[in-house]
């Protein structure tokens, strides 16, 4: 049997770790929990994009690496870590479908060009996956999946083992899951601006959600997924734009 002062003590170092690991993300100002070292979580990306890339075949095609390459590294050079050592891949899978790692690695299928039709398509997921990088999403995910292992492990300390199971589960419902959708949106929120400020439509970014929701498929209930549905992503993006706007009307490099 764990004592209440062991729990109560846990708990107060768990809250004083936590206050002291918020951080604030850029452009939006949300306030996160980040608990890795910046180098920790760069050091751990690189190595998962080394894995990945030792794993997948990768494209050497032009029509893919050209576009990829030059968009991202534009929209990079202006975001809040230009210095990141930046790396962009193409790899010849045929799910639509992009990632970004710690440490500014990007990887691009080949089948996102299905649904990417246009350069300014195409800038509206590089800068989503170079927002996830500005805003340290892994290192969050991260650090959330701990915050949560150890409250689960500290509740099933008070309620029982035998509930501990469960109490995963609603952590996932309640806290993994959510925190995933939000950083999805904040990615978008953040890709808009970058994207317009390196001179792409933003508005493009509504055809291209439109066209991932034609390509159809079984989706399961949006408080299931860790993404917002193509349809909340519209919303969500239409509502942005008027403020997103002058930022691409006033881009040196229209």
């Amino acid at each position: 049997m764990i004592g209440k002062s062991w729990i109560r003590g846990g708990a107060l170092a768990i809250s004083l770790s936590l206050l002291a690991a918020c951080e604030t993300a850029p452009l939006t100002g949300r306030n996160q929990l980040i608990l890795l070292p910046e180098s920790q979580s760069q050091a751990m990306g690189v190595d998962a994009y080394q894995e990945i890339k030792s794993k997948t075949p990768i494209s050497n095609d032009p029509r893919y690496t050209g576009p990829v390459n030059e968009i991202g590294q534009r929209i990079a050079a202006i975001s809040t870590q230009p210095g990141l050592n930046w790396e962009f891949t193409v790899f010849e899978d045929e799910t639509p479908n992009a990632f970004a790692l710690p440490g500014g690695k990007v990887g691009v299928n080949t089948g996102l060009f299905k649904v990417a039709k246009t350069d300014d398509q195409l800038a509206a997921v590089m800068a989503h996956e170079v927002g996830h990088v500005m805003a340290r999403h892994g290192s969050e995910r991260m650090s959330t999946q701990m915050a949560t292992q150890l409250g689960v492990q500290l509740g099933g300390a008070v309620v029982g083992q035998e509930y501990a199971g469960l109490l995963g589960q609603v952590a996932t419902l309640g806290v993994v899951l959510p925190y995933s959708r939000i950083q999805e949106s904040e990615a978008d929120e953040i890709g808009l601006i970058m994207m317009a400020k390196a001179g792409y439509d933003p508005r493009a970014a509504v055809t291209l959600w439109q066209n991932f929701a034609a390509e159809g498929g079984s989706r399961q209930p949006e408080f299931l997924s860790t993404h917002p549905h193509p349809e909340t992503r519209i919303k969500d993006i239409e509502a942005a734009l008027p403020g997103v706007m002058p930022y691409y009307e006033s881009s040196p490099y229209r």
